[in-house]
């Protein structure tokens, strides 16, 4: 199994945006761009998820539905909500395995520090997860993962191997 994880795009702050809640907030014009760049560089490495898992919060699905477009996961999207960034790495971890059950890959939409945190423990290495950014994770048998890349919407090359 692959993971991909992708930090949901560029979003304004909840007044900026003139949304009541920062579960509300949207993404921006900008962040839109940076997804779909980003989604795109990650079709050129191969990715080919199976299904979508995204934070129910409304940048993360709008940020599931940019990468959508672009990868065309056959199982679609589906609200995650042990991606809403309130979860532990571990529990997500768990979750997240459950839940991909029967996929060969998985991309996964959340909110730093979530996302980082996963990283940092199933693969013991610190991972740069801008607005938009993305890493691939190979995990492994026995709980860990291999962080095998990552890359942002300000790279004008291919991710970069880790």
């Amino acid at each position: 199994m692959r993971w991909y994880l992708l930090r949901h795009g560029h979003s304004p702050s909840a007044a900026a945006a003139g949304v009541a809640t920062d579960f509300d907030r949207p993404l921006s014009d900008g962040g839109r761009e940076d997804v779909r760049k980003v989604a795109r560089l990650l079709a050129a490495r191969g990715a080919r998820p199976d299904l979508i898992l995204h934070s129910p919060l409304q940048r993360a699905a709008q940020t599931a539905l940019e990468a959508a477009a672009v990868l065309k996961p056959a199982q679609g999207l589906e609200a995650f909500p042990p991606l809403a960034n309130e979860a532990g790495p571990e529990e997500l971890a768990a979750a997240l395995r459950d839940r991909g059950r029967g996929c060969s890959e998985l991309l996964i939409v959340g909110h730093q520090p979530q996302l980082g945190e996963l990283v940092l423990v199933l693969s013991h290495a610190v991972c740069s997860l801008p607005p938009g950014g993305a890493a691939a994770l190979e995990p492994n048998s026995d709980g860990s993962a291999v962080l095998l890349w990552s890359c942002n919407p300000a790279d004008d090359s291919p991710p970069a191997q880790v």
